[in-house]
């Protein structure tokens, strides 16, 4: 009886964290993770819009790597294996990272409604930023997991951090070694 309990209880704490994210998502403009609309391009180019300010765009891949790459989507659910948690965390292939070089906003308890904003602008962005092509991901020296377990990985591309794009567009602060307040 008590398994049964538990189990009611775990679907119920599913549904009740789904319906948070529609909410959430709709609200700030999040894209909703399986909801796509295709189109192709004259020249054949394949353009799959997730949201208004999402839109993957696929080529025939030029290289091996290119060929491997697997888009991410926006987490969902208690199944996460290759999506955008937030600005600064994501799952890649199974395994969670943390962004190491940067610190974002929090969408999941944010303390403003800044901070709500802020926080979905840079998990919109942090999403396009993985999604425009493969990533390699850098240990972060010294440390390979944070306290919560999360692999603490640069991710780079083209010589160039992805962190470092978000601190140029005001998404996120470069990380100082403890969180800072958004409001």
């Amino acid at each position: 009886m008590l398994f049964g309990k538990v189990v009611t209880l775990a679907m119920l704490a599913a549904f009740a964290a789904g319906a948070g994210f529609s909410y959430m998502a709709d609200r700030y403009g999040l894209p909703m993770p399986g909801v796509a609309l295709s189109r192709e391009t004259s020249s054949g180019v394949k353009i799959e819009m997730v949201s208004p300010s999402v839109h993957f765009i696929k080529t025939a891949p030029t290289t091996v790597q290119a060929r491997d790459f697997k888009p991410y989507t926006l987490c969902s659910g208690a199944v996460r294996t290759h999506c955008v948690v937030d600005g600064d965390t994501l799952w890649h292939k199974g395994t969670k990272i943390r962004v190491a070089d940067i610190d974002t906003p929090e969408v999941g308890d944010p303390k403003c409604s800044s901070e709500a904003a802020l926080g979905a602008k840079a998990t919109r962005r942090l999403l396009e930023l993985v999604n425009a092509g493969p990533v390699d991901f850098q240990a972060w020296p010294g440390r390979d997991e944070d306290k919560y377990g999360r692999k603490l990985r640069v991710l780079v591309r083209d010589g160039r951090s992805l962190g470092d794009i978000l601190v140029e567009e005001g998404l996120a602060r470069t990380w100082t070694g403890r969180r800072q307040p958004w409001c």
